[in-house]
């Protein structure tokens, strides 16, 4: 009876804990603006606020993508045809019916995404592996070459422009500053909805999934229907994350929605770590800020090569250096080593403080 109290009370203090974590971690993303607007452009070299909400942006399809394969344990390559949908439903809906919400366009880019991945999931994926990912990354491709062809509706490569800024409740979303918060407050309300889904009933199935299949299987879990969801969930996830992108661009053309999206969505989920809400966070941060911080080298560093600047030269190439690197030498990712050293310094100040406290008492004796 004792050990069942002591648990459960471990248990609300690890709950608790997060949720103050939680809270902690969205007043530091939330007060970005405030200071990052007196650092001068000219001494960085980039816009903070603006790289900042695109992060959040990407953190929307990451987010799901980790459910998905840090949770789930299955993969993905063609999330970038979701994150395409949801930006082209937005910049279609509100370019070609004046006064169309663009907010409405986001939750019916959703919903299309939704019933799309329901249908592809089904089948897909009962297949596993490398013949799982080949899958996807077909459906990746379709997408890329329905966004390009389809010149009818998507306007192929020439792309959609001007697409009217968000509006909500009457409020224009029109400026940097606007649209940060608009972005990040869905991006916590996404993470706020998955925390509590983890550690639900799903989410223990989710985990149950990842471990063993076959065991999850025995133990009466229907996984063809968790894995279904999942995979709708991070697909919605994702859409969103396009709508959001659409507005933020208010320019679309399918080079946004190329293999390389995906493969940037998983770098992502990879360098923050697998199986990690704030992982998908952190890692949607550091690889958004490394083009900007790549292409400001030459003017922090004067002997730096002018040739280094251009970023989409070697893409590819340094998001597969970071995913071996990662995957060989930092599994769990960044957000479980900064966990760690947390963990470790919370214990170093609880051991110096017990020495002034010991201290204390030896000299008033």
């Amino acid at each position: 009876m004792k050990q069942s109290v002591e648990k459960s009370k471990v248990k609300a203090k690890r709950c608790e804990n997060k949720y103050k974590n939680f809270a902690i971690a969205s007043v530091l993303i939330l007060i970005v603006p405030l200071w990052a607007r007196f650092i001068p452009g000219n001494l960085i070299h980039m816009d903070i606020v603006n790289v900042m909400a695109l992060a959040g942006i990407y953190s929307c399809a990451v987010i799901g993508l980790n459910l998905l394969i840090g949770y789930a344990g299955q993969i993905s390559l063609g999330h970038a045809a979701f994150f395409g949908i949801g930006a082209y439903s937005v910049a279609i809906l509100s370019t070609r019916y004046p006064g169309f919400p663009a907010w409405l366009g986001i939750i019916i880019g959703a919903i299309i995404s939704c019933a799309i991945s329901w249908i592809v999931g089904k089948p897909v994926l009962k297949l596993k592996g490398h013949y799982l990912a080949m899958a996807t990354l077909g459906l990746g491709e379709i997408g890329f070459i329905f966004f390009r062809e389809a010149t009818g509706i998507t306007k192929g490569t020439v792309g959609i422009i001007a697409i009217p800024p968000l509006s909500i409740f009457g409020i224009v979303i029109d400026s940097d500053f606007k649209i940060f918060y608009v972005v990040w407050i869905t991006v916590l309300l996404l993470m706020l909805f998955s925390m509590n889904l983890i550690k639900s009933r799903f989410g223990r199935a989710l985990r149950a999934l990842h471990s063993s299949e076959i065991a999850a299987e025995a133990a009466g879990v229907n996984t063809s229907k968790y894995k279904t969801v999942v995979f709708v969930m991070s697909a919605v996830f994702t859409a969103v994350g396009g709508g959001l992108f659409a507005v933020f661009q208010r320019y679309v053309n399918p080079e946004s929605f190329h293999f390389s999206v995906s493969i940037l969505f998983i770098t992502m989920v990879v360098v923050g770590g697998l199986g990690n809400l704030w992982g998908a966070v952190i890692g949607s941060i550091i690889i958004t800020f490394l083009p900007s911080i790549i292409s400001a080298l030459p003017y922090w560093f004067p002997f730096m090569p002018e040739s280094l600047t251009n970023f989409g030269n070697y893409t590819l190439v340094l998001y597969g250096i970071l995913l071996i690197v990662f995957m060989i030498f930092m599994p769990k990712g960044i957000a479980y080593a900064l966990e760690i050293s947390y963990s470790s310094a919370l214990r170093g100040m609880k051991r110096i403080r017990d020495r002034i406290s010991a201290m204390r008492y030896t000299k008033r004796k």
